[in-house]
């Protein structure tokens, strides 16, 4: 197992942290040196978008990257995309090495579906302590076992479809490789056009009729495309194009 990445991060292991991602934020907050990548084997609080729970099994990955950021602030939430970028490598490659066929699909804004079902979750946010910029990117992957919830939600797990791990590591290390492969070509090339052309190849629900809750509105059109901040732009049916910072998708294919 490759594991080159260690030498651009440090590496932290827990038994059992709140979150990955709160662990990141308090780690930030003390002006650490250096790049981290942060691991655990269970979470008693997981999070994901917009405060909502992520239900963490302990064979499953939670995992948060942080970085001592040099770039542009406003740029930060181009890193979230390059992760699922990332994910989604690291998911085909499997597949590929184990002959097996998956669809999979990045879904706006953050999540990684494996025939429509929802496989991991990406977290990005952004502090600053002492005039110095972090970036924390936080994902959670269902690699054994998907978990198990009384909604409409739909969730898999690699091994539901038939990519077989011993361990929830050996996934990290082939997210890491691909993640920090992707991130030193953002940091040299300094835009998000290779990464956005990259992700909306393999975009959910691109061309078709979504609706969008943004939280203070539900909105339909056509999915054409994200922009260069990472924003859905949806075509409404009068033909006007409109923007969307953030939400979620709560229909594909028709209106609500």
């Amino acid at each position: 197992m490759k594991l080159d990445w260690l030498k651009r991060y440090n590496l932290l292991i827990f038994d059992v942290v709140d979150s990955t991602n709160s662990e990141a934020l308090r780690l930030a907050s003390s002006l650490p040196s250096g790049d981290f990548i942060i691991v655990t084997r269970e979470q008693t609080g997981g999070r994901g978008q917009k405060g909502n729970s992520w239900i963490s099994i302990s064979e499953n990955l939670h995992t948060s990257i942080l970085l001592t950021s040099h770039a542009d602030p406003k740029n930060h939430p181009q890193l979230s995309f390059l992760a699922a970028n990332a994910v989604y490598e690291a998911i085909y490659f499997l597949a590929k090495q184990q002959g097996v066929n998956l669809d999979i699909k990045l879904k706006w804004p953050n999540d990684v579906l494996v025939g429509g079902r929802k496989i991991a979750g990406i977290l990005l946010e952004s502090i600053s302590f002492d005039g110095k910029n972090y970036v924390v990117i936080g994902c959670g992957a269902n690699v054994m076992e998907a978990p198990k919830i009384n909604s409409g939600y739909q969730a898999t797990s690699l091994l539901d479809e038939g990519i077989k791990l011993n361990h929830a590591d050996e996934f990290l290390n082939i997210i890491i490789n691909k993640f920090d492969k992707l991130y030193q070509q953002w940091v040299v090339q300094g835009d998000f056009m290779m990464t956005r052309k990259s992700w909306l190849r393999r975009a959910y629900s691109l061309n078709k009729l979504v609706t969008i809750d943004d939280g203070v509105r539900k909105i339909s059109g056509i999915f054409k495309e994200i922009d260069l901040d990472g924003a859905m732009i949806l075509q409404l049916n009068d033909g006007q194009l409109c923007s969307i910072n953030s939400g979620t998708i709560i229909a594909e294919d028709r209106l609500i």
